[in-house]
């Protein structure tokens, strides 16, 4: 596949998806960063290594095979939303402003969950690359209740980004609806991408420790919807001084963190 360019911390960042990066013409950057690794076989130097756990539910099954996959709360919460006024909407060519009304829908959900923006930089190279798709759930009032973003690499839909507007919205009964209505675009989405006859549907990332309430909570959300654990390997690699400044600075932030495999500068 292509790589996909981006910026972060005044960097140039090369991006693969579920490959390596040998022998595949690309510019000269600061990190190379290749997602999605089925194994951890990479030794070069100047990189650092991260495993991290994913859920991947087969799009080959049946309609009626994915459903049942589910847990009985999550089909509960899906056929209750199909009683109630929610308009899904998949965007499988997004334009600059849809990039640029997602990335502003997803900074008060991650100010409130004390998480990371998302890269507009990246997703608009995705999006130049013909690599994602955006969704969105809307009440009848109009209001954006949830959206997602993916990225589309070899027959795979991954969610890199998820968000809804439960903080925004105040009250729990609304909140309530509002994780209805998340679900209710998860499936959606899911039967989307089977649609296209992509093969799996990945949720990208599960916790490693259940100790970390929010985080469990969230990995208790994506398993509602069935699916098989699976591990994963992101790979870091230092292209320029610069960028093995960054990666040494971050593997001596991480290296104590249950997802850190290993490092090396020498």
């Amino acid at each position: 596949m292509k790589p996909i360019y981006w910026r972060k911390w005044m960097l140039d960042i090369t991006d693969f998806y579920g490959t390596s990066d040998n022998d595949c013409a690309r510019k000269k950057t600061d990190i190379t960063i290749v997602s999605q690794l089925p194994k951890d076989n990479i030794k070069e130097k100047y990189h650092m290594l991260k495993r991290f756990k994913t859920l991947h539910l087969d799009l080959e099954q049946s309609e009626e095979e994915l459903f049942k996959g589910m847990n009985r709360t999550t089909r509960y919460q899906i056929n209750k939303a199909f009683k109630e006024p929610f308009t899904v909407t998949i965007i499988d060519q997004p334009s600059t402003k849809n990039i640029e009304e997602f990335v502003q829908f997803f900074i008060p959900f991650a100010k409130e969950k004390n998480i990371p923006p998302c890269s507009q930089s990246k997703l608009q190279s995705l999006r130049e690359a013909g690599m994602i798709v955006l969704t969105k759930v809307l009440d009848d009032d109009g209001r954006k209740l949830a959206s997602h973003a993916y990225s589309l690499t070899n027959g795979k839909a991954s969610m890199i980004h998820s968000c809804s507007g439960r903080f925004e919205f105040g009250n729990n009964t609304e909140r309530n609806r509002i994780g209805r209505a998340n679900r209710f675009l998860h499936w959606n989405d899911i039967l989307y991408f089977k649609g296209k006859q992509y093969k799996t549907y990945d949720f990208v990332g599960l916790s490693f420790d259940d100790r970390d309430e929010a985080m469990k909570n969230i990995t208790d959300f994506k398993k509602g919807f069935g699916g098989n654990e699976v591990m994963e390997y992101k790979y870091y690699k230092a292209d320029s001084l610069a960028g093995k400044a960054v990666l040494f600075v971050l593997s001596k932030k991480w290296e104590k963190n249950p997802d850190f495999v290993e490092a090396s500068f020498k």
